[in-house]
């Protein structure tokens, strides 16, 4: 078990080294770090799409009414 002030020492130097290493790889590469092979790999992009993506209204429910069984015709008329 650590006390508090052992733990506050902790995470002090632990920041500190992250700061370090986070430092050291900004000198390097700067900010923007490009992508290697395999993470250039992983990156998808979406292409123009010219199927249909889905039936709309016109398809689905406009028309509708003239489904009707021919039951249902004779009791409205």
């Amino acid at each position: 078990m650590m006390t508090m002030k052992e733990a506050c020492e902790y995470v002090k130097n632990k920041r500190s080294a992250n700061l370090a290493i986070h430092a050291s790889r900004v000198a390097i590469d700067g900010y923007c770090k490009p992508f290697n092979d395999r993470e250039a790999k992983q990156v998808k992009a979406k292409q123009k799409q010219t199927y249909m993506k889905g039936k709309n209204h016109s398809h689905r429910a406009l028309w509708n009414h003239n489904n009707l069984s021919k039951k249902q015709l004779l009791t409205l008329y």
